[in-house]
């Protein structure tokens, strides 16, 4: 287990500097001048050299990153032309949003996806089987942001019971910050009515973000229960008389976690992808919302953070995936 801990944390490492390098090299060869872009039309070209010589991209590509590598060592991810804050900053406010968009759709993707896959294998080829299927098929076929805008339209406009876009009511203002989670700091902190609020405006941009990931953990979850209902101890379990509601979830859910545990990495990945388009769309200020404001102005520090953070979520997600797969089956041995 050490040897292949230290192998993936080596590994995550490169894919890290390599990502850093790919992200660097594509931002900076972008035909955009990021402070002409930032001081507007009226500037001078006088004034334009003096800002490019401020913030150091006057020097020659390969002398910026080895400038921003060295300050990253020490905790310095830059300073953001768009905001004019340190990036660190920045992240600091903006990732946790993020945060708590992905995880309640990935909560919501394993409380809704799982039991929909299970009930679709126990009752295989009936009226409920088709159903998940059409609603798992709806939900991967169906792009995000047309989706969320038809839940905008709906629940919004049409009926008037949910919230259109942001985190929490205007009027309200933000919990007391904790950790940056508004549900979590809500709670800590025993304020019922911002979390109340809270939860109103999470739920379309949650919902809209899991539609997709529900069905492939359904069509998966149905696939590899069905698999396992016809497996040769399962068989010689109904012989011997144990209850079907104690086989179903005790020896069949079990077994057919395993490959939905490695889907359900990948789905995590999905989440973090889709909340850029989500984030967009419902006016959330996370960090595809960030992202998408810091490409607009060319901002190669910030591009480049978001990325490098992004990438660390994901490679860390595939490892504890992993980790997972040995403790539901001890039979596998973690050696690459």
């Amino acid at each position: 287990m050490s040897t292949f801990l230290v192998r993936r944390l080596f590994s995550m490492l490169l894919v890290w500097v390599g990502v850093t390098i790919l992200t660097f090299v594509i931002a900076n060869v972008i035909p955009a001048d990021p402070v002409a872009l930032r001081l507007g039309p009226k500037a001078t070209p006088e004034t334009i050299a003096i800002w490019r010589k401020k913030l150091g991209l006057d020097r020659p590509l390969p002398e910026q990153y080895l400038s921003y590598m060295g300050n990253l060592l020490h905790g310095d991810l830059g300073q953001s032309i768009w905001s004019g804050r340190p990036v660190v900053s920045d992240l600091a406010d903006y990732l946790p949003a993020t945060v708590e968009l992905a995880l309640s759709a990935a909560l919501l993707t394993l409380l809704v996806g799982v039991p929909l896959g299970v009930l679709a294998a126990t009752h295989r080829g009936g009226v409920l089987d088709r159903l998940v299927l059409l609603l798992a098929n709806f939900g991967l076929a169906v792009p995000l942001f047309w989706l969320g805008l038809v839940f905008q339209l709906l629940f919004y406009r049409q009926w008037g019971v949910l919230p259109l876009n942001g985190r929490i009511a205007l009027t309200m203002g933000a919990p007391k910050t904790i950790t940056g989670l508004y549900i979590l700091d809500s709670l800590l902190s025993g304020d019922t009515l911002r979390l109340g609020n809270s939860l109103l405006h999470l739920v379309l941009p949650a919902v809209t973000l899991s539609m997709a990931t529900i069905g492939g953990i359904a069509r998966m979850v149905r696939a590899s229960t069905i698999e396992t209902l016809q497996a040769e101890f399962i068989r010689m379990a109904r012989a011997k008389g144990v209850p079907e509601w104690r086989l179903l979830w005790r020896h069949v859910l079990r077994n057919s976690l395993l490959p939905t545990v490695t889907v359900f990495g990948n789905t995590v990945n999905a989440l973090l992808a889709g909340a850029f388009v989500v984030e967009a769309i419902f006016d959330w200020p996370g960090l595809g919302w960030y992202a998408l404001h810091a490409i607009l102005a060319s901002d190669y520090a910030a591009i480049v953070s978001i990325t490098l953070v992004i990438a660390i979520i994901c490679t860390s997600v595939n490892l504890l995936v992993d980790l997972a797969y040995q403790m539901l089956d001890p039979r596998i041995h973690l050696t690459t």
